[in-house]
């Protein structure tokens, strides 16, 4: 019954129902062609926007937004078992994906559609951060507050304050003055 109700939250709610449950629990816009998972889960801070064609959803860990933050079409946010918290200000480039959780890809035995997490370790993104376009934010990626992600970056582990990365895997290649 657990993935039955999964896969109806997820996909079977209309997208007025959920742009109409975010506006009046936190004023958050989301769009009504964003994909956002109906979720007790899943919240938005006060004004918010989600564009079209995003997708956000949950796979047993917290999303949580702050206040103003600007998700942009196709960007995709997802967990694991870990939560994905982001901070007030927050802006998501176009095509980017906030990845919260991962699969333990080693035994053999089974398909990898059937194995679970090897840890829950979820992301953390502090307040007034920039991700460009078609960035790529790994579980158990911490970025620090003020820090800018250039586009097309792969960022794992910590980004330190203010500081700015770029490449695959994101080096901090200079810093906020």
């Amino acid at each position: 019954m657990g993935k039955l109700l999964r896969v109806l939250r997820r996909y079977a709610i209309p997208g007025f129902m959920v742009t109409l449950r975010h506006y009046l629990l936190a004023r958050a816009m989301v769009a009504p062609s964003a994909r956002v998972q109906w979720d007790e889960r899943i919240s938005f801070g006060r004004g918010t926007v989600v564009k079209g064609l995003a997708v956000v959803q949950t796979s047993g860990g917290r999303i949580r937004f702050g206040r103003e933050c600007a998700v942009s079409s196709f960007v995709h946010v997802s967990t694991g078992a870990g939560d994905v918290l982001i901070g007030d200000f927050v802006r998501i480039g176009s095509n980017s994906a906030l990845v919260g959780g991962t699969k333990d890809i080693a035994p053999r035995a089974a398909l990898l559609k059937d194995q679970g997490e090897p840890e829950a370790r979820g992301m953390t993104i502090e307040d007034d951060v920039l991700i460009g376009s078609g960035s790529v934010v790994l579980p158990g990626a911490h970025i620090g507050q003020g820090a800018v992600v250039a586009a097309g970056s792969v960022v794992r582990g910590v980004v330190p304050a203010y500081a700015i990365v770029a490449g695959a895997p994101a080096k901090v290649i200079g810093q906020r003055e």
